[in-house]
Order: C-alpha cells, then structure tokens, then sequence
C-alpha cells in the first residue's frame, strides 16, 4: 500500500471490489464495475476520500471476476486482509458519448418522477444484489425503496434537468 500526494477532495467513483484471495502466490479475485476492466489495472484508491492505494496487475478472467496480482503480496495470508472497493477519480473514467449512457454515480440526487411530473422523491443509488439493478428512492416521506432498473419502470433519465421518471412507482413504495 502506497500513500501517494493526492488532493482528498476529488470526486471517486468505485469501480470494483476485491472479494477473496486466489491460490497460494497472494492473487486475488476482484469483481469489476465496469465494463472496461482496463481501468482496474494500476494505481487505485481503496477507498472514496482517503490516499491510501493499491498497485494491481491484472492477470487473467475467472468467470465474472478477474485475477489479479497487487504489488507487495505474496501470501494468501496478506491478500486476504485486502478486501475492499476500489476507486478512480471520475476524470480518469472515459468521456461518456452517447445520450443513453451515464455512471450510476451520476444518478445520486436526482429527483424522481412520475410520468404525470409528481415529485416522488430522490435518487440515493443503484444497488445490485445478484437478480439485476435497484434504483434505490428516498420518497418525500418514510422508508427508502428500490425500483427495478429496467425499461418497464424507469421511462426517461434527463441528467440536465437532474430527473428520473418512474412509471409504477407505487407498486413498490413502502406504507
């Protein structure tokens, strides 16, 4: 673990996880947030705000998740103390093109809608507990509540305008 000279303040966003060790040389497996697993190779932080970091090599794919070697461990032992997230300052991540493209981390905050334009509540984030995407709503009032992330459920995302519309949202609301 390095503590390289970073300003704390930039905005991260967590890209993968590492979940276990692998084997007796200290490889661990890590399970990507993203599409381009590219960016798990190198430096990254191991968490949101803080410096410390972590040199990652990427070796080979095991099913959804990815070998990989960090820089300084060689036991199972050590690897398995490294279990945590990992991070990149947003402005490392590719420029997004297309309009229906976006981080998850771009939808914390915005405001939820129905079709008809009734305020719901905001969006906290977007979960995934192994059966697909849960945007995740805090409602004007009590309990959050997750919405599936597909077509049927959320209609339109304007990040401009800072809204998500959420058809048969109160399917799903907590009384």
């Amino acid at each position: 673990m390095t503590s390289p000279e970073k300003n704390t303040t930039d905005r991260r966003i967590c890209i993968g996880k590492i979940s276990s060790s692998h084997g007796v040389r200290g490889l661990v497996k890590i399970i990507p947030f993203c599409e381009d697993t590219s960016l798990l190779n190198g430096t990254l932080f191991t968490d949101k705000t803080g410096n410390d970091t972590l040199d990652i090599t990427l070796k080979n794919s095991l099913g959804k998740s990815i070998l990989a070697h960090i820089d300084g461990v060689t036991t199972p032992e050590q690897a398995k103390l490294l279990k945590c997230s990992l991070f990149v300052p947003r402005e490392t991540l590719p420029e997004i093109k297309d309009d229906d493209e976006f981080y998850i981390e771009d939808l914390a905050n915005l405001n939820v809608i129905k079709p008809d334009g009734e305020q719901i509540g905001t969006v906290i984030t977007v979960q995934n507990y192994g059966a697909g995407d849960l945007l995740e709503i805090k409602p004007k009032s009590g309990a959050s509540f997750f919405v599936p992330f597909q077509d049927e459920y959320i209609r339109d995302i304007n990040l401009d305008e800072k809204y998500v519309t959420v058809e048969n949202a109160d399917r799903f609301l907590i009384e």
